[in-house]
C-alpha cells in the first residue's frame, strides 16, 4: 500500500515549515504527500522544493488561488500521473511499484463558504463515476464537518453544510478510514471563550480500497508548526502472523471437509480423551489452511465463475444443444457453491447472521468486515504517564504488561474466613436442588450445549468454530463427548483446552490508551461446551438464591424492572417539598476482571454448593492462560490469577452470585445497625439497592450515618472480593430537598456529585415524565445508524430489512421503559420512512403511506411494526403483571404497596403513577370494552323466570382459586398479543399468497407488492406528466398505467408467449386486477410448482418494470428475448440453488423447467 499523507500546512515560506514537513516525512517514511494552502508566489517555488526534498518530484497547481494544492512523491516509489485538477483538487493516478498495480487518488482543499463547495461534491461524484472499481482514496481539507460530534466550542449553524457532505458521501460511495490521534483536526488558536475546534480533515476511501487493503487506517497527528494536524495514511501488516489458524466456516460446505476430518480422525493417540481431541484438531490445521489456499480468494472465484456461466449461456443462446444445456448447468453449480461459501465467509466475519435475506453478499457485508477489521488495529497508544509509543513491539509490551498486571497481578494473602460470611446467608440450597446439580451429564445435554453455540461467534486460541463441531459431528461427536464427560468425571481440565484468547473491542471512538479498550475473552468451543452445560443448571436455581432487588440473568426477571423502579423512585427529586433523600450510583472498576478467585469459591460454599459442582467451577475459572490478539496476531502468554472472563458464558451468572454478597452484607449492616434510614417509600419492602450485574444503585434517605454504612459495605466488600468502586465514575445523586447535606455526604463518600437525568442501563434516569429532549440520544443513535448505511447502494428489500432488524430494535428498549411523547414517535416514523424510500435521511415522496407499510402483510403491509401500537403493547405488559400481581418482580411489589395499597390498578389516580402506563392505556382497554367490578352496569330489567333460565344454563363451579386469563386468539398474554390489539386492524387482502414463496427475490417482491397496490410510478400520475403518458414498452400511442403495463402492453404480451415457449406457464388472463385474483387462488400454497409460478410472475413484474425505467431514464432498450431469458435463468438457478428434497415433486418441478436432474455428489460439484 501507498505511504501518504496530506496536510494543511497553512504556508510553506517560513523555513520552519519546510523543516517540518520534511520531518513529517522522513519520521513516517512517506512515498506521496498533498500540501494544502502552501502560500507560495510561483517564482518561490523552485527555492521551497530545494528547501525540502530536493531529489522529490513536485506538481503545483499553479491554477490555483495562490498554489492552494501541491502534490510531491518519490519517483523510487510511485509514479504520479495527474488525470484532472480542479479549482478544489487534484486527481491523479498513482503507480504504486512494489506491488506493480495503480490506485486514484484525490487531494482536496475545500473553500470556506457552502455555495462555493457544491461544485466540489459535483466533481467529487462525476470522478466516481469514472474511477469505478479500482482503489480510490480521497483526502485533505474538505472545511466542513458531517455532524454536531466534530465541532467543540461555539459554532454557527452546520446542518446545511452537513447534510450537503453526507449527500456526497452517499453519491460517491466513499467511507470513512478509521482514525486514531488528535479527535480535532483544526484548532482556531484562540485561548480563551472563543476557542473552536473541528474535525476539517479527513481520509476517505471507496469499498475496492477497502477489500484490497482492509486494515487501513490514519493518524491524526499534534498540528505543529500550522493549525491542522497531517493525516498519515497507515497500513502496516507486518505485525500479522501468518501461523494464526482461523477455520473459515466455508470448508465444511465443500466434498472435501468430511474425508479430511475422517483421514486424522481414524488415528488412535494415546492419552485422556480431551488430548486426543487437541492433538488431531492440531494435525487437521495444515490440511484446512491448504483447502483454503487451494480455494483462493472467494470473491474473485464468484467473479470468475459468473464470467464462465455468461460464456456458456452466450453460446446457448446461439445453437441450442444437449452439451449445451450440460455445460450451462454445470457453470450454474459451480456459481451457486462459489456464492455460498463467500456469503458464509462474509457472513462469519460480518457477525451479521440475521441478515439472511435481501441484499445478499453486498457491500453491507464488505463494508461491515472491513469495519470490524479495521477498528481493531492499533498503531499507537498513550502510556499512563502520558507517552506515546508508535513502535509495534512497544504497543504490544504495553497490552501485554496492563492485562498481565490486571488478570495476573493479584495481591491476595490471605483466604476468605467464611465465619465472617457464614451469618450472612438467607437462602441456602435445599438438598434436592444440591444434588440436581450434580446428576450425570447426559450426551444429548452435552450435543445441546454444542449446537447452541452461534457459528458466528470469535474462535479461541485453537482457532477453530462451533461451525467445525457442527459440520462435523457425525464424525468426532462420539470423542467430544467422551472428552467432556470425562472433565465431569475427574473434575479435571486440560490446560491446552482452558487457554485465552483476549480481543481488542474499543469502548470509545479512536481510543488512545489501554484503559479504552475492553478486553472480550475468546474461548474454545471445548470449553464453552462444558461452561454451557454448567450455566444450564446454575440457572435453574438462581431465582431462590438472588435478592428481588438483583435482575440480571435470572430467569424470569427483567431488566424493565429496575429501570421502572429507579425511575419511580427518582420521581419527584426536583421539588423541596419531599423528604431529603439520596442515591448512589456505583461504578465498579474493571467489575469482572478484578473478582477474586478465593472469594468466588467461599461465595459458592456459603449459598451451599455440592462440594462437586464447586470444584467444577473452580477448575473453569482458575485454569486459564491468556494471550493477546493484537491486530490479528496472539501475543505474550500468561497465567490468571483472579478475574472473570467476559466471553465464558458462566461468567455472567457467577457474577451475580458475587453482588449478592455484597447485598447481604448491607443487608446484614443494617440490620445491625440502627441509625440507617431507608429512602422515602422503601422501608416497608426493605428496598436500599437496585442491581443489574455491574451497574449498582444504592438509596437511602440523606443522612450521613446511612452513607457511611453504604461506604464501610463498600469497602469491606472490596476487600473480599477485590471489586472496588471507581471514585471518579460513581456518582451521589441528591433530591433538591436535600441540598443542605451535600457537602457533608461527598466528604464521606468522596464520590462526584450527579444530576438527573442520569444515564442508567443505556436510558435516562428522570425525576419527572419523559420530554422530547431526553430522547433525542435515541433519534440521534438511529440517525448514525442510518448515515452510516448512505453510502451503500441497498435496494428496497435491503432497507426493509435493516428497519426491522435494526433500526426497530433501537426503540423497542426505550419503549419498553417509556411511553414515547407522540412527536418522538413521529419524528421516528419520518427517519424510517425517509430511509425506506429515500435511503437516507432527506424527505422524499412515499409511494405508500407509513401507515400501510406497518400493517402485517396479510393486510397488505410490509410487517413492520407500528411504534405507536408497540408501545403500548410494550407497556402494557407491566400493566398485566400488576393485574396477576407477578410475584417475580420487585417492581410489582414495590406497586402493590406503595401506589395501589388496596385500591385497583383501574381506580387509582394516573397522575400518582410516575410510568404512566395506566393513563396511557386506560382508554384503549378500561369499560365498556372490558369494565372492572366497581363500574355502575346497566343492565335491562328481566323477569324471575328469565332469571332461573340463566341460572340453569350457567355452568357449576367447584371450589378453586379465581384465575385471572388472556383471551386474545394467542391464548396467553404476551407483548406481541397486546400489540395484535392495539393495532388498528385493516381489512385482509386477496393477493398476499403472491408475495409469499421459497424462490422469491426480495427486490422482486417488493417492486409486486408496490404493483400491487397500484403504487409504482406510472406516467398517468398527475405529477409525472413531464416524462410523457405514452407506455414506452409498446410505443402504440396507449398511456402507461398498471393496467396497461400488466399485461395488456403488446410488449408485455409478447413476453409471456416467449415465457410459455421456455417453460410451461398457464395464463389465461391480460387484464391486471383480473390475473391477481386469479393467480392468487391458482398458484396458493406451498407446492414447489406453485411457488416457482409466483416467483416468476414477481420476476417478469420486476423485469418489466426495470425495463421501463431503463427506457426513459437511461435511454436503452432490451429485447423481449433478453428480458425472457433473464426472467426463466433466475427462477432455475434459484430452484438449482436451493437443493431441494429428491422428491416426485421435486422431479417434476425440474422436468418443468427444463433442469437435468442432478445426480448424487452434484450438489458439490
Amino acid at each position: 500500500m501507498i505511504n501518504a499523507a496530506v496536510w494543511n500546512v497553512r504556508g510553506l515560506n517560513r523555513r520552519d515549515h519546510q523543516v517540518s514537513v520534511t520531518d513529517l516525512i522522513t519520521e513516517h517514511c512517506l512515498h506521496f504527500i498533498g500540501l494544502l494552502e502552501t502560500r507560495v508566489a510561483v517564482g518561490n517555488v523552485a527555492r521551497v522544493q530545494r528547501g525540502m526534498l530536493p531529489q522529490w518530484l513536485y506538481y503545483v497547481d499553479y491554477g490555483g488561488p495562490g498554489n492552494r494544492v501541491w502534490l510531491a512523491w518519490d519517483s523510487n516509489f510511485v509514479d504520479v500521473t495527474v488525470v484532472e485538477t480542479g479549482a478544489q483538487f487534484i486527481h491523479c493516478s498513482v503507480f504504486i511499484r512494489s506491488v506493480h498495480s495503480s490506485v486514484f487518488v484525490t487531494v482536496v482543499y475545500g473553500v470556506n463558504d457552502v455555495i462555493g463547495r457544491r461544485e466540489l461534491w459535483t466533481d467529487l461524484a462525476r470522478i466516481s463515476t469514472v474511477v469505478t472499481d479500482t482503489p480510490w482514496l480521497v483526502g485533505g481539507d474538505f472545511n466542513t464537518v458531517l455532524d454536531s460530534s466534530e465541532v467543540c466550542g461555539l459554532s454557527g449553524d452546520i446542518r446545511e453544510a452537513a447534510d450537503e457532505f453526507r449527500g456526497c458521501l452517499q453519491d460517491t460511495g466513499l467511507i470513512h478510514v478509521p482514525m486514531y490521534g488528535e479527535r480535532f483536526t483544526w484548532h482556531n488558536c484562540s485561548r480563551d471563550a472563543r476557542s473552536l475546534w473541528k474535525r476539517l480533515d479527513r481520509l476517505l476511501v471507496n469499498d475496492s480500497w477497502m477489500e484490497r487493503w482492509p486494515d487501513t487506517t490514519y493518524v491524526s497527528l499534534s498540528a505543529r508548526t500550522s493549525d491542522h494536524s497531517p493525516l498519515v495514511l497507515r497500513g502496516d501488516t507486518s505485525t500479522r502472523s501468518t501461523g494464526m489458524f482461523r477455520f473459515d466456516n466455508y470448508l465444511a460446505r465443500t466434498t472435501e471437509f468430511i474425508p479430511s476430518v475422517c483421514s486424522i480422525w481414524r488415528h488412535h493417540i494415546v492419552g485422556s480423551a480431551m488430548y486426543a481431541i487437541t492433538r488431531k484438531l492440531k494435525a487437521l490445521k495444515p490440511i484446512f489452511r491448504a483447502q483454503r489456499k487451494r480455494k483462493g480468494d472467494l470473491s474473485t472465484n464468484v467473479s470468475l465463475a459468473k464470467g464462465f456461466l455468461d460464456s456458456a449461456q452466450t453460446l446457448l443462446a446461439d445453437r441450442h444443444c444437449p452439451t449445451l444445456l450440460h455445460l450451462e448447468y454445470c457453470c450454474k453449480l459451480v456459481l451457486r457453491l462459489a456464492s455460498r461459501l463467500e456469503q458464509k465467509m462474509l457472513q462469519q466475519r460480518a457477525k451479521m447472521a440475521w441478515l439472511k435475506d435481501g441484499d445478499q453478499c453486498s457491500r453491507i457485508f464488505f463494508r461491515k468486515v472491513a469495519k470490524r477489521r479495521a477498528s481493531k488495529r492499533v498503531f499507537q497508544i498513550n502510556t499512563v504517564d502520558g507517552q506515546t509509543l508508535t513502535s509495534q513491539s512497544e504497543v504490544i509490551n504495553e497490552f501485554i504488561r496492563y492485562y498481565e498486571e490486571l488478570l495476573g497481578g493479584t495481591t491476595r494473602d490471605r483466604l476468605i474466613d467464611l465465619r465472617y460470611l457464614r451469618p450472612l446467608a438467607r437462602h441456602i440450597l435445599t438438598v434436592d436442588e444440591a444434588e440436581a446439580l450434580i446428576l450425570p451429564v447426559s450426551p444429548a445435554e452435552i450435543k445441546k450445549a454444542i449446537f447452541d453455540i452461534d457459528e458466528t461467534k470469535a474462535p479461541g486460541p485453537d482457532g477453530y468454530s462451533a461451525g467445525f463441531y457442527k459440520a462435523a459431528w457425525p464424525v468426532i461427536g462420539v470423542e467430544v463427548t467422551q472428552a467432556i464427560l470425562e472433565f465431569f468425571r475427574t473434575g479435571r481440565l486440560l490446560k491446552q483446552v482452558n487457554t485465552t484468547l483476549i480481543s481488542l473491542i474499543p469502548k470509545v471512538n479512536n481510543p488512545t490508551v489501554v484503559a479504552e479498550f475492553r478486553p472480550i475473552s475468546c474461548c474454545n468451543v471445548l470449553y464453552k461446551a462444558i461452561t454451557k452445560i454448567l450455566v444450564q443448571r446454575l440457572r435453574s436455581i438462581l431465582d431462590t438464591l438472588i435478592s428481588p432487588s438483583q435482575n440480571a440473568f435470572v430467569p424470569g426477571r427483567s431488566i424493565g424492572d429496575n429501570i421502572l423502579l429507579a425511575q419511580e423512585l427518582f420521581s419527584g427529586y426536583n421539588q423541596r417539598n419531599q423528604p431529603p433523600r439520596c442515591a448512589l450510583k456505583v461504578d465498579l472498576r474493571k467489575a469482572y476482571d478484578t473478582v477474586e478467585w478465593d472469594f468466588l469459591k467461599a461465595t459458592l460454599t456459603l449459598f451451599g454448593f455440592p462440594e462437586r459442582f464447586i470444584q467444577w467451577i473452580v477448575e473453569c475459572v482458575t485454569t486459564p492462560s491468556y494471550s493477546v490478539c493484537f491486530n490479528g496476531a496472539p501475543h505474550g502468554f500468561f497465567r490468571g490469577t483472579r478475574g472473570l472472563r467476559q466471553g465464558d458464558p458462566m461468567s455472567p451468572f457467577l457474577f451475580v452470585l458475587v453482588m449478592e454478597v455484597l447485598t447481604l452484607m448491607l443487608q446484614h449492616r443494617i440490620e445491625q445497625n440502627g441509625g440507617f434510614s431507608y429512602h422515602w417509600k422503601c422501608e416497608a419492602i426493605q428496598l436500599f439497592q437496585l442491581s443489574f450485574a455491574d451497574d449498582l444503585l444504592l438509596f437511602s434517605k440523606a443522612d450521613p450515618s446511612s452513607i457511611q454504612l453504604f461506604k464501610d459495605g463498600l469497602t469491606d466488600f472490596a476487600e473480599l472480593s477485590g471489586l472496588q468502586a471507581n471514585l471518579q465514575k460513581s456518582h451521589l445523586i441528591l433530591s433538591r430537598s436535600a441540598a443542605t447535606y451535600r457537602d457533608t455526604l461527598l466528604g464521606i463518600l468522596d464520590f462526584q456529585e450527579g444530576h438527573l437525568p442520569l444515564r442508567y442501563l443505556g436510558l435516562p434516569l428522570l425525576a419527572s415524565r419523559l420530554s422530547i429532549s431526553d430522547c433525542q440520544p435515541l433519534l440521534h443513535k438511529i440517525e448514525a445508524r442510518i448515515k452510516g448505511w448512505e453510502g451503500v447502494m441497498l435496494s428496497f428489500a435491503g432497507r426493509v430489512q435493516l428497519i426491522k432488524f435494526v433500526l426497530s430494535a433501537l426503540q423497542v428498549y426505550w419503549a419498553m421503559a417509556f411511553i414515547l411523547p407522540k412527536h418522538i414517535i413521529k419524528e421516528i416514523e419520518k427517519r424510517l420512512r425517509n430511509f425506506l424510500w429515500k435511503g437516507n435521511l432527506d424527505m422524499g415522496y412515499a409511494k405508500v403511506s407509513w401507515q400501510q407499510v406497518c400493517r402485517p402483510v396479510s393486510e397488505g403491509g410490509l410487517g413492520i411494526r407500528d411504534i405507536h401500537s408497540l408501545n403500548k403493547g410494550l407497556m402494557s405488559r407491566h400493566l398485566w403483571r400488576i393485574i396477576v400481581h407477578d410475584s417475580t418482580s420487585i417492581w410489582v411489589h414495590w406497586i402493590l404497596q406503595y401506589r395501589l395499597r388496596d385500591s385497583s390498578v383501574w381506580t387509582i389516580r394516573t397522575q400518582t403513577v410516575s410510568f404512566g402506563t395506566t393513563s396511557h392505556l386506560y382508554p384503549s382497554i378500561s369499560p365498556p370494552e372490558y369494565g372492572h367490578l366497581e363500574d355502575t352496569w346497566s343492565w335491562p330489567h328481566i323477569t324471575d323466570m328469565e332469571s332461573i333460565d340463566i341460572t340453569h344454563d350457567l355452568p357449576t363451579i367447584h371450589g378453586g382459586r379465581d384465575r385471572i386469563l388472556w383471551t386474545g386468539p394467542r391464548g396467553s398474554f404476551s407483548s406481541a398479543a397486546a400489540y395484535d390489539v392495539f393495532r388498528p386492524p385493516g381489512p385482509t387482502v386477496g393477493w398476499t399468497s403472491l408475495l409469499v414463496g421459497t424462490f422469491h427475490i426480495p427486490r422482486h417482491r417488493f417492486i409486486l407488492w408496490l404493483a400491487l397496490q397500484g403504487r409504482l410510478s406510472t406516467t398517468d400520475k398527475p405529477w409525472l406528466q413531464h416524462l410523457g403518458s405514452v407506455c414506452v414498452l409498446c410505443q402504440d400511442g396507449l398511456p402507461e398505467t398498471h393496467e396497461h403495463l400488466f399485461f395488456m402492453c403488446s410488449f408485455a404480451r409478447e413476453c409471456l408467449r416467449a415465457i410459455r415457449r421456455e417453460v410451461y406457464f398457464h395464463w389465461p388472463y391480460y387484464n391486471w386486477s383480473t390475473v391477481i385474483r386469479w393467480a392468487s387462488v391458482r398458484w396458493r400454497g406451498r407446492h414447489v410448482v406453485n411457488a416457482s409460478y409466483r416467483a416468476l410472475f414477481a420476476s417478469l413484474v420486476y423485469h418489466l418494470w426495470r425495463e421501463r425505467n431503463l427506457r426513459i431514464f437511461q435511454h436503452t432498450s432490451r429485447s423481449t428475448e433478453e428480458i425472457v431469458r433473464i426472467v426463466v435463468t433466475e427462477i432455475r438457478d434459484l430452484i438449482i440453488c436451493k437443493q431441494l428434497p429428491r422428491t416426485v415433486s421435486t422431479r417434476g418441478l425440474y422436468r418443468l423447467w427444463r433442469i437435468p436432474w442432478p445426480v448424487e455428489g452434484d450438489a458439490h460439484t
